[in-house]
């Protein structure tokens, strides 16, 4: 059964990319069993569906009412930062830096760069198969790592391709989940094997951006049996997973209102 779902969108991702509401969403883990859950709508420079910095007060207005009518279920303030330069920065903006629970990481299309970041996007759309583009990726990935308490790496490969071994081992040594994605299988049978050899840890999450799909992630079953790895490796299957949280937090519902 899965306990947590970590990566689910809301309305806060704009133009329409999400359908619910943050209560919406809850409500519907709650249907489900849930124990947890994290909001995590994409990050601020995403051109199109970004969060936008007026909306976030509000945004964490919503998550703190739903912890107070569900305390059953633990719920975080989350976003899906996207990386935005070469040396692994991401769109999280310095002032809101401490009021998020959780960090999910992930690339993504038509997002604002920063300065000096506009190769690293035209690079990855022109030469993103290029062993060049893979190293600047990888470079920028782990470098990332080293910056944030990123908790999960939402679909990585998935429109820009890194050395998953390089980024596995610092993965693995900084506790940041690999996330199975449950709108896009983003990692091969045989990647998997790889990277939980490296000692990566991994989530199921669905991406979900709608209430219907939150805990919809079958998509990359098939994927995973084929691999032969045991499924106690995915720590939101009939356990909570010990996340590694935004500086330093150790309990989403404990955060005071903003």
């Amino acid at each position: 059964m899965l306990l947590g779902d970590y990566h689910t969108h809301t309305t806060y991702s704009r133009s329409g990319h999400g359908k619910g509401s943050v209560e919406d969403n809850v409500r519907k883990a709650l249907s489900l069993g849930m124990k947890e859950i994290a909001l995590t709508d994409h990050g601020f420079r995403h051109g199109a569906y970004g969060m936008t910095k007026k909306a976030f007060p509000k945004f964490l207005e919503e998550v703190q009412a739903v912890r107070e009518k569900y305390p059953e279920i633990k719920v975080y303030a989350g976003i899906e930062a996207n990386f935005i330069s070469p040396t692994g920065e991401l769109d999280i903006p310095p002032e809101f830096a401490d009021k998020l629970d959780i960090i999910v990481a992930g690339y993504h299309k038509f997002v604002r760069p920063a300065r000096g970041g506009l190769g690293f996007h035209l690079r990855n759309l022109i030469t993103k198969n290029s062993r060049k583009a893979k190293v600047r990726n990888t470079d920028a990935y782990i470098k990332a790592l080293d910056k944030y308490d990123i908790a999960i790496l939402s679909h990585p490969n998935s429109g820009c391709k890194i050395d998953l071994k390089e980024v596995g081992k610092v993965a693995s040594a900084k506790g940041t989940y690999i996330e199975l994605n449950g709108k896009r299988v983003s990692l091969t049978a045989d990647e998997l094997i790889a990277l939980a050899d490296l000692g990566c840890r991994f989530l199921a999450n669905s991406d979900a951006h709608s209430p219907a799909r939150v805990g919809d992630v079958g998509i990359w079953k098939e994927t995973w049996v084929a691999s032969g790895l045991d499924s106690a490796l995915i720590h939101n299957y009939n356990r909570l997973p010990d996340l590694k949280l935004n500086g330093g937090k150790n309990d989403g519902n404990a955060k005071q209102k903003s």
